[in-house]
C-alpha cells in the first residue's frame, strides 16, 4: 500500500487547523454575544480604519453583498457608521464604513478576550517555540498563496483515485 505524500498530510493538518480556528472563533463570538463574521470586520476596521464596502469585501474575501450586510449589522449595533468621503478628488457616491467609539471599545475588549485565551492555550510553549511556529505558518501561508496560481502539474501516481481517501480533504483545503 503506497504511503501518503507528506504534502497531503500537511494539507490535511491545515484543513484541521481551519476547522479548529472556525470553532474557536464561533465560541469566542458566542461568549462576546457578537456574530463571528462581525468580529472579522471589526478587527479589519480597527486595523485599517475607514474602508469602502468593495474594499471590505476584498479584504474579507466575500461577495460585496455579504460585506454590505455585515457592515449594516455593525451600523445597526452602533459599532460602526457609514460615511461619505470628503477629501478632494474622491467620489462622493462611494460609501465607506468606520468604527464608532463604541465599536473601537468593543473591538479592544474582543482583543483582550482573545489574548487571554491565547495566552492560556499557549502557556506551555516557549517564546522560541512560538516564534518558530509563527515562521512556519507564515511560510505555509506564502506557499498556499501561490497554490492556486501555479499551473496544474501531472499528478504523482499514488494509486487509483478510489484508493485515495484524502482527496476530499485536499479539495476542501484548496478552496
Amino acid at each position: 500500500m503506497p504511503s501518503t505524500p507528506a504534502y497531503r498530510v500537511l494539507i490535511d493538518a491545515i484543513a484541521r487547523l481551519q476547522r479548529v480556528q472556525r470553532e474557536v472563533g464561533t465560541e469566542l463570538a458566542r461568549d462576546l454575544e457578537c456574530p463571528r463574521a462581525a468580529l472579522s470586520l471589526l478587527w479589519l476596521l480597527d486595523k485599517v480604519g475607514e474602508l469602502g464596502i468593495g474594499d471590505v469585501a476584498q479584504h474579507l474575501h466575500v461577495d460585496i453583498s455579504v460585506a454590505s450586510r455585515q457592515a449594516s449589522q455593525l451600523v445597526e449595533s452602533g459599532y460602526a457608521e457609514r460615511t461619505t468621503p470628503d477629501a478632494p478628488g474622491t467620489d462622493r457616491r462611494v460609501r465607506t464604513v468606520r468604527l464608532t467609539e463604541r465599536g473601537r471599545a468593543f473591538t479592544a475588549d474582543t482583543k483582550v478576550a482573545m489574548d487571554a485565551r491565547a495566552a492560556e492555550a499557549f502557556s506551555a510553549w516557549t517564546p522560541a517555540e512560538l516564534a518558530e511556529a509563527s515562521a512556519v505558518l507564515e511560510r505555509i501561508a506564502d506557499t498556499m498563496a501561490e497554490f492556486g496560481t501555479r499551473p496544474a502539474a501531472d499528478p504523482v501516481p499514488t494509486g487509483t483515485p478510489a484508493d485515495d481517501t484524502r482527496a476530499p480533504a485536499l479539495a476542501a483545503a484548496a478552496t
